[in-house]
C-alpha cells in the first residue's frame, strides 16, 4: 500500500511539473550497471549489458526510478533473459534499452501500457502484476526530462523499451 501511494503522489508532482529534469550531472551507465546487478543478485536471470560511459544533465533519483521501474517490469515478464543498453544516438543524446524474452507487449497495447493503471489483460492477477503505473511513471520521468519512450519488439524474442534521452551529453568517455 505504501509503494502505491508513493507512486500516487510521485505521479502528483508530475502533473503539477515538480519532477522536471534535475541540475546535477547523472552517471548513467552507473544506474544501468547497478540495476543489472540487482537482478542477477534477486533472479535466476541471464543479465547482459552493453553500455558507453555517459553522463548526462538531470534528476538522479528520477533515473534511479526510471530504470528499476524498466527492469522490474522485464524481470517479471522474462522467460530467461534480460539486456540492458546505453548508446549514444547521433551526436548528443543517449538511447536507454531494457529488452527481455518474454511475451512482448502487443502492437495494439504499446501506447495504452504508458498510461495510468493500465494492465494487460493477461497480466491482471494480483501474483503477475503490479499496480499498472510502473510505465506511466517512467513515461512521465522520461517526459519531464525532455525524452520519449517507445516499446517494439525485442531481438531477444520479447519486448523492448527505449528511451531517448536528448543531450546535452555531459561526458562520455570509453565503455563499460
Amino acid at each position: 500500500m505504501s509503494a502505491l501511494v508513493a507512486d500516487l503522489l510521485l505521479l502528483a508532482r508530475a502533473d503539477e511539473g515538480l519532477i522536471a529534469g534535475g541540475k546535477q550531472d547523472v552517471d548513467l551507465d552507473d544506474i544501468i550497471v547497478s540495476e543489472a546487478a540487482r537482478l542477477r543478485g534477486s533472479t535466476d536471470l541471464n543479465v547482459t549489458t552493453e553500455v558507453v560511459t555517459a553522463r548526462v544533465r538531470g534528476d538522479r533519483d528520477a533515473w534511479e526510478r526510471v530504470l528499476r521501474n524498466l527492469t522490474d517490469n522485464a524481470a517479471r515478464f522474462a522467460t530467461s533473459r534480460v539486456r540492458l543498453g546505453l548508446a549514444r544516438e547521433g551526436d548528443d543524446s543517449m538511447r536507454i534499452t531494457v529488452e527481455d524474452d518474454g511475451p512482448g507487449i502487443p502492437a495494439e497495447s504499446r501506447v495504452a501500457v504508458l498510461g495510468r493503471f493500465v494492465r494487460l489483460d493477461e497480466h491482471r492477477s494480483r501474483q503477475q502484476g503490479g499496480t499498472g503505473l510502473g510505465l506511466a511513471i517512467v513515461h512521465d520521468i522520461v517526459v519531464a526530462h525532455g525524452g520519449e519512450v517507445s516499446i517494439d519488439d525485442s531481438s531477444l524474442g520479447g519486448g523492448r523499451i527505449t528511451v531517448l534521452l536528448p543531450g546535452p551529453v555531459v561526458a562520455e568517455v570509453g565503455g563499460a
